[in-house]
């Protein structure tokens, strides 16, 4: 774990990964990145302790061989030499060195710009299209002319493996082991060039001779000059184009002898046949190479074409190499030419139907122009003052925002999150310390036309970005999509098209957003611009939208009616097109089970709304007012069936009374106000009388034939009545002759109210009856003789007598006489108890 506090140089800035990503001879290259900035490079790295343990296993094998420490420093040396050419010439096409060599007592490393494969490693069946190969060929050949025309420098290891390709697909020179520099060579020097002068043990330390001219191996004549760098062109094009294969293919690359034998089998094909019978041997090669190849692998160096006259080829006219060419110098070019540029891309070809940047390859439009484009995006945004955009400047914003939303398209989600949305789209103004706003900020703030580019690659964003990043990006820029601002009172006409294209594409994003975001932003929103615009399209968009939000069930009752049908209800006007909206919209609005408006709402606002519209209009056709009248007699049918279906089929008499037939139909009978004080039948009112209720006798005819019904009773009047004497006396309470005996027991707990004990004259008598439970018997009573004192008898009694009828309870002796005759005139005999208390409770 304390490993790392140890290193230093290169170790101690960048974090290098473990595992290289491929190995080009000596070098093994590892992916890294800067620790601060984070940016992707390529750490070269050569083991020292393995290269001098295999030098010293090959000079023990070997007699002949130099002493192990000379060819170890000399290669060494020659490594060297490599890096610090690199580092020396400054090309475009030239691998960029980042950190020069650094040595320690194992290692030798080095940082380039970020590298993936070199045309050694990389399948070119899958990772190269013919149109990255022709730009690749085209890009070498600009970094050889650097090299010849500007440095008078001939490469002489130009292989596959002196060929890197960056992350963003670019060839890059490299291999500069041999470089040799014809300014600093004598011509007689150039004439005796031998590489044989160069031979060495150690492979790398030698040239490729399957690539390397033959002048330098097998002719007497001219040898070193930059000719002998288009030899080595002409067998890389076929080396690339055939998969791998070489053109001098020797079965030791080192070996002279193998080279010779080969080149003389080269000669017999290539030079004894014209070009159109090159195929057999050159094969894969594009035919229009066929007739410069010659040229190209001409035998002496001086018919062979510069390099200047190869970069000139047909082979390279075409628009798409050129635009290629372009992009690569596009940071270079004014803003008139880029955007003519960019213009260009966007151009659609009549005869392919599709776009210039369409027919690039992905990889190249992926590596190079996107981050191309999103550059520019970002360094106008960041210089962009608060003032008002020139119109340059929101042209080349704009169309960089389209190019780069062309081409997320074609991305994966994850990807363009990456390489998209956090560079441009996402919103940092809460994550952010400074107080500089953030780019989407600026971008949305910055003109119409941009938000617009926006909106029209709405689809994009909604494929790409998930949920939270999508609403995020909608509620930060929702207002400015439809509303504008007052320093754009000059782009009216792009703003009617922001909003009515924003309103096309709101069923995109409708789904993404959450409800009371909908019910109290958007919607008002959309009710707003409803209200103010004047523009005709833009009105019939706002009622397409309402439309839309009834149709996926976005809005519910309460919205339309406190927010939607206000608004439609203070409608102006009267033109045809947007009343004929606005009566579908109502059609919606009635037939949508999920809104569900009630029957006085649609009576009362809807339908009213519907005559007022269709009789107002008066620039309808006689055929388009009997549509209207269609759709209005739609809601009325929908009403009326409504209303039918609340109906009963059959009208009920409340008088009477249905038993109920099941479960369902007998609670709905049950009513909830049977409490109600207007419904209870009142019982007597005077309270100094009291009666005890006669209990009814349960008898067989009774309970079989009919069923009791509650009676009301009115108190009698105290007067004497004449009643027949029954022939025998029935007991106080008695109706016949059978339960005379009955009531004997119950009459004689009655008792206890003719005899109380004397008490306050503020007592109630009703209170004294209820507690005559208490009072013990003092006495039994003759209820024959009581009867005939009451001068109460039953009417089944053949006898009449005349007595004085009182109130049961009380006696003649019982005399009401005025509050100021004192305690003298009370009853003081005291009740008899009963014990059968239940059935006086019953009786009463």
């Amino acid at each position: 774990m304390f490993k790392s506090i140890f290193k230093t140089g290169i170790r101690a800035i960048y974090n290098v990964s473990e595992n290289p990503s491929f190995v080009s001879e000596p070098w093994y290259i590892y992916p890294a990145k800067h620790k601060s900035s984070g940016q992707a490079v390529s750490v070269f790295i050569f083991d020292k302790s393995k290269f001098e343990a295999q030098v010293n296993r090959i000079c023990a094998s070997s007699s002949n061989t130099k002493n192990p420490k000379v060819i170890i420093n000399e290669c060494y040396e020659l490594l060297k030499f490599e890096i610090s050419q690199l580092a020396k010439l400054k090309h475009p096409q030239i691998l960029t060195i980042f950190e020069v060599l650094e040595e320690t007592k194992s290692k030798l490393l080095f940082v380039s710009e970020s590298v993936t494969d070199n045309l050694l490693t990389v399948n070119v069946s899958k990772d190269l299209d013919e149109l990255s190969i022709q730009k690749g060929l085209l890009q070498m050949a600009k970094g050889l002319q650097f090299l010849h025309n500007y440095c008078q420098i001939i490469h002489l290891n130009l292989q596959p493996s002196s060929i890197f390709i960056n992350s963003q697909g670019d060839w890059k020179l490299s291999g500069f082991r041999f470089l040799q520099n014809l300014n600093e060579i004598s011509p007689s020097d150039r004439d005796n060039f031998y590489i044989m002068n160069n031979s060495s043990v150690v492979p790398f330390a030698n040239l490729n001779l399957n690539f390397t001219a033959p002048e330098l191996i097998v002719d007497s004549s001219q040898k070193l000059d930059t000719a002998n760098d288009i030899w080595s062109l002409g067998c890389l094009i076929y080396f690339v184009y055939n998969n791998g294969e070489s053109l001098i293919n020797c079965f030791d690359s080192n070996s002279i002898s193998d080279f010779k034998t080969e080149f003389r089998k080269f000669e017999n094909k290539f030079y004894n046949h014209r070009p159109s019978e090159l195929k057999y041997l050159l094969k894969d090669v594009p035919d229009k190479l066929y007739h410069v190849y010659s040229q190209i692998l001409a035998k002496y160096p001086h018919d062979r074409l510069t390099i200047d006259q190869f970069i000139n080829l047909d082979f390279f006219s075409g628009s798409m190499i050129k635009a290629m060419w372009f992009i690569d110098e596009f940071s270079t070019k004014s803003t008139d030419e880029k955007l003519v540029f960019m213009r260009g891309l966007l151009q659609t070809d009549q005869t392919t139907n599709t776009t210039l940047l369409e027919q690039f390859p992905s990889g190249f439009k992926t590596s190079k122009i996107l981050p191309l484009m999103i550059d520019l995006v970002v360094s106008e945004l960041s210089i962009l003052s608060a003032k008002s955009i020139d119109t340059d400047t929101d042209e080349a914003i704009s169309l960089a925002l389209t190019i780069t939303l062309s081409i997320g398209s074609k991305l994966s989600s994850l990807t363009f999150q990456d390489r998209i949305y956090e560079h441009l789209f996402k919103d940092e103004s809460k994550t952010k310390k400074s107080n500089q706003k953030d780019i989407f900020n600026k971008l949305i703030n910055a003109s119409v036309k941009i938000r617009l580019n926006i909106v029209e690659n709405l689809s994009t964003l909604v494929s790409k970005l998930n949920e939270k990043q999508l609403s995020a990006l909608i509620k930060q820029s929702l207002s400015l999509f439809l509303t504008s601002a007052p320093t754009e009172a000059n782009q009216q006409q792009e703003q009617i098209k922001l909003q009515e294209t924003f309103l096309h594409q709101l069923n995109l994003i409708i789904e993404k957003l959450d409800f009371p975001y909908i019910k109290n932003t958007l919607f008002p929103l959309i009710c707003q611009v409803f209200k103010t615009t004047t523009i005709l399209s833009t009105k019939l968009a706002t009622v397409d939208t309402f439309g839309m939000l009834i149709d996926k069930r976005i809005i519910d009752k309460v919205i339309v009616c406190e927010q939607l049908l206000p608004i439609l209800q203070n409608l102006k006007s009267r033109n045809k097109k947007i009343i004929e909206s606005v009566l579908r919209l109502f059609v919606k609005l009635c037939e949508s089970e999920h809104v569900s408006l009630d029957l006085d709402s649609i009576v009362e606002s809807i339908l009213p709304e519907c005559f007022k519209l269709t009789f107002g209009c008066n620039d309808c056709s006689q055929s388009e007012f009997k549509t209207y009248m269609k759709m209005v007699h739609q809601i009325q049918t929908k009403l009326i069936q409504s209303k039918v279906n609340s109906l009963p089929t059959k009208t009920r008499d409340s008088s009477v009374n249905t038993p109920a037939s099941n479960f369902e139909s007998l609670i709905n009978t049950q009513r909830l106000n049977e409490g109600d004080k207007d419904q209870i039948t009142r019982a007597p009112q005077t309270k100094s009388i009291m009666q005890p209720t006669r209990k009814p006798i349960e008898t067989k005819s009774s309970m079989s034939n009919s069923s009791t019904k509650p009676k009301t009773t009115t108190p009698l009047a105290l007067k004497p009545k004449q009643k027949a004497a029954p022939k025998k006396p029935l007991s106080f309470g008695a109706v016949n002759n059978n339960n005379n005996t009955n009531n004997t027991a119950l009459l004689n707990t009655l008792h206890g109210t003719f005899n109380k004990p004397p008490k306050d004259e503020d007592e109630d008598e009703f209170d004294e009856f209820q507690n005559a439970e208490a009072i013990k018997e003092a006495s039994s009573i003759n209820w024959n003789t009581e009867a005939q004192k009451s001068g109460i008898a039953s009417s089944q009694q053949g006898t009449t007598q005349q007595t004085t009828n009182y109130p049961p309870g009380f006696t003649s002796s019982m005399v009401l006489t005025p509050n100021n005759t004192g305690k003298n005139n009370r009853i003081t005999n005291k009740p008899a108890s009963n014990s059968k208390n239940s059935d006086l409770l019953d009786l009463l």
